[in-house]
């Protein structure tokens, strides 16, 4: 098992992400990298050298995903470290192909779209950390870094090759890591033990949410048994059994959001997401800016999913996006429940 260090983020309730180290002494790989902060960077260094890894040893560091606490303290490490950067080739990308900032843009357009107030979009904007940390990742871009995709292996010093599965949904590129030799894998933010996941909507077209049920079940089937290492949070005896409950947990945010359209007639994302259980003090008011936008993201990836299925349509009215009930409330909870069976 290689060594997890905690590098501190100002995320949330978040505190922290985990950075793993793999090393035989000479030489030390990293899988992800903090934030784009002197405080992550110096708790990682602090951290790495508590356990007896020499931070001058790290060779090269691979990034589950794209997300700010994952990716951006790279943007530091391998300049003053002179370390290769690899990230997954869906999210790169992204990254390279259209950019933080406009990626961020087209989201609060969408948003917008769905019927979210100007001052809430305001209110997100300014709290955003994506945004206050866009200069890192061009600095993570000017990096050059190398793609990872679906069968690249990966030789980890001291503990022998790594495989990459695409785990896409929580982000488009996401990408584990998986030893059949040790049986572990090294899951980012695909399955995390005491906490969701987001799985927002981006794209009016895409399905981000049919894409990490598929990565659920692929987890869950694939890596039955073996030790999960999370991106936050301690370690996974039983991944398979979490990757399950948190299909399960869609599947009822699913009938949720199909008992709020059958009480209203045609709503926006943003009236359902208002409505919506989010497990924090309050509801929906409880929410801080950050908690607004992953929860309106959540609901329209799941309405989007609803589309797919064709529980939902979608209509256009007066410039806004609304959505109502296809089919009646039974045959929905058929629908679902089907989805559920096809992706384990």
């Amino acid at each position: 098992m290689p060594f997890r260090v905690e590098a501190w983020i100002p995320i949330g309730d978040l505190g922290s992400v985990n950075v793993y180290a793999f090393t035989d002494g000479a030489s030390t790989v990293l899988v992800d990298s903090g934030m784009f902060s002197g405080k992550s960077v110096y708790t990682l260094l602090k951290g790495l050298r508590r356990v007896g890894v020499d931070p001058r040893s790290v060779e090269r560091i691979v990034v589950t995903h794209y997300h700010v606490d994952h990716l951006t303290g790279a943007a530091i490490l391998c300049e003053a470290l002179g370390a290769e950067l690899m990230l997954a080739r869906g999210d790169l990308e992204l990254l390279l192909r259209v950019g933080v900032e406009e990626y961020f843009r087209r989201a609060l357009e969408l948003l917008a779209l769905a019927g979210t107030p100007r001052e809430v979009l305001e209110e997100i904007k300014r709290y955003s950390p994506a945004v206050r940390v866009a200069e890192a990742y061009g600095a993570v871009a000017e990096l050059g870094p190398k793609p990872l995709g679906e069968g690249d292996i990966i030789e980890m010093p001291g503990h022998g090759d790594y495989l990459v599965l695409e785990t896409p949904g929580h982000t488009p590129g996401h990408i584990v890591l998986v030893s059949h030799g040790k049986r572990e894998v090294l899951l980012g933010d695909t399955v995390l033990p005491d906490i969701t996941p987001h799985v927002s909507l981006h794209s009016i077209d895409s399905d981000p949410l049919g894409n990490y049920m598929s990565s659920l079940s692929r987890i869950a089937t694939e890596t039955a048994g073996y030790l999960g290492l999370p991106g936050h949070g301690n370690p996974m005896k039983d991944v398979a059994a979490r990757a399950r409950q948190l299909t399960r947990h869609h599947v009822e945010r699913l009938e949720e959001i199909v008992y709020i359209l059958s009480r209203l007639a045609g709503a926006t994302a943003f009236e359902v997401a208002q409505r919506v259980g989010w497990s924090v003090a309050g509801g929906w008011r409880g929410l801080p800016p950050l908690g607004k936008y992953l929860a309106l993201g959540e609901t329209l990836s799941h309405l989007r999913r609803l589309e797919v299925l064709g529980v939902v349509e979608r209509l256009e009215v007066e410039g806004k996006l609304r959505w109502r009930l296809a089919v009646n409330p039974l045959d929905a909870a058929s629908l679902i429940k089907e989805s559920f069976r096809e992706s384990g």
